[in-house]
């Protein structure tokens, strides 16, 4: 039996791998057993077990570690540059750094497969961005501390993955919001939509997400980090012009907005990341446009 760990399961690409472990518990040919841990948010996934756990009272994480003993753990909780808000950088590179190292100390100590999905955002500026050429060049202490955590991880896990990942997008199964959700909100409401013309990144459908991380489980041979992305590099305004019109909303809602606007952080206007190296191990991701059809039947409800 494959035992799986999953933290930030109330975030929003949890969610969506808990649900692909759910439907690979429903192939009989499936033997997992699959634990979620949430802090503050409880979810309720079918089949998946879920248990309330601070990331960082290292007493506790160690205690569940030493009852489930996984074979592979998501580690995908973070402070992200949405919920960073008001909270100072010392537990922003606390969490982000110090939990994943505990969690990459834990997952040697079991020998547990450890995926961690740090962000795209590490890299500098550029077009075909490889893993092992590309420039780090982090700006924000989002991404400092996310690369912080990558180092934590090939040091101190004895199997990974690292996921250096791209914007994702489809609509939230859970408390968190994201920026897609925003938008196609403000759309259905008849409310305009302003967004980055002129900041490209390869962003990536969360269904998409789940699916290559749980086919990673199958084909693990070596330590290694990947760049999680789609094939198109679109802009927001790219993708909320396609939003609109696969949701029939005015076009004229959406209005394009610069990067040079945007004062609370640093933001890289291009990041066009090489997938190669994903593809060749076989996995493949759809296209925005029909990944937006297909999450259709997961949009809210009024």
């Amino acid at each position: 039996m494959k035992k799986n760990l999953i933290t930030g399961s109330s975030g929003y690409l949890a969610p969506y791998i808990c649900i692909e472990l759910g439907r690979l518990l429903k192939n009989e040919n499936a033997d997992y057993n699959v634990m979620g841990l949430y802090n503050s948010h409880p979810v309720n996934y079918g089949s998946i077990d879920f248990k309330q756990c601070d990331l960082t009272d290292f007493k506790k994480l160690d205690k569940i570690f030493d009852e489930i003993k996984p074979d592979i753990v998501y580690h995908l909780a973070s402070v992200t540059p949405t919920r960073i808000g008001n909270k100072p950088d010392d537990f922003v590179y606390f969490f982000n750094r110090d939990v994943t190292a505990e969690i990459a100390k834990l997952c040697s100590k079991y020998d547990s497969l450890m995926f961690y999905t740090s962000t795209d955002l590490v890299y500098n500026e550029g077009h075909n961005i490889k893993e092992d050429t590309g420039i780090i060049n982090p700006q924000t202490v989002y991404a400092k501390s996310k690369l912080m955590g990558e180092d934590a991880v090939r040091k101190l896990a004895s199997k990974y993955i690292i996921f250096r990942t791209s914007l994702v997008y489809g609509f939230s199964l859970s408390s968190y919001t994201s920026f897609f959700d925003i938008a196609y909100k403000n759309l259905s409401e008849g409310k305009p939509v302003h967004a980055f013309a002129d900041q490209y990144r390869n962003a990536i459908y969360a269904e998409d997400a789940a699916r290559i991380m749980t086919e990673l489980i199958h084909i693990y041979k070596n330590n290694d980090i990947i760049n999680l992305c789609g094939d198109e590099e679109l802009s927001r305004y790219d993708m909320c012009k396609t939003m609109a019109e696969v949701f029939c909303f005015p076009p004229e809602l959406v209005l394009p907005a610069s990067c040079d606007e945007f004062k609370e952080y640093p933001l890289v206007k291009r990041i066009g990341l090489n997938n190669e190296k994903m593809k060749r191990l076989g996995l493949k991701t759809g296209s925005y446009k029909k990944n937006l059809i297909k999450s259709l039947s997961l949009k809210p409800t009024k």
